[in-house]
């Protein structure tokens, strides 16, 4: 993570907007230092152990086909690459599971447990056949629902 030093006479962001909400609270806050309440230091501390932790699963170790460096290497990814299968469930997932409660909590989950299967296939010949096995079919069973149709031609 790449942190930019900021000089003496930067102002923030959320200062700014601040300031448009309470000139004086941010006048104290000068004077006095601002002080952050135990929810706000509790709320902080899961923020930036989040973040790490989102940063140290953000990319699977390796390199893509074309010998550059992989990004977020997600399992879709990983099996067509960047491929119209690729874009059909990625319009899936935005048109349809973040829809409901559920579809958002299975792209949680999703993006917890796809980082680690990346790896795992990386590692394991058997274990990456066995994957692409199990998701060649999704694009063409995601393309027959209502709505789905005409979103790209699957092969």
């Amino acid at each position: 993570m790449v942190r930019r030093a900021r000089s003496k006479g930067s102002v923030s962001a959320s200062a700014l907007s601040q300031m448009g909400v309470c000139e004086r609270l941010v006048v104290f806050q000068h004077r006095e230092g601002k002080r952050l309440t135990r929810n706000q230091k509790t709320a902080l501390r899961r923020g930036l152990q989040a973040h790490r932790q989102f940063a140290s699963e953000a990319s699977c170790q390796g390199a893509s086909t074309d010998g550059r460096r992989a990004g977020r290497c997600f399992i879709a990814t990983h099996v067509f690459g960047e491929g119209p299968q690729t874009r059909l469930l990625r319009r899936f997932r935005d048109q349809f599971l973040r829809q409901g409660r559920t579809g958002r909590l299975l792209i949680l989950a999703y993006y917890r447990v796809a980082p680690r299967v990346c790896r795992v296939m990386e590692r394991s010949p058997i274990i990456g056949a066995a994957v692409r096995a199990l998701m060649r079919p999704l694009p063409w069973l995601v393309e027959r629902l209502p709505g789905m149709q005409g979103a790209g031609h699957v092969d």
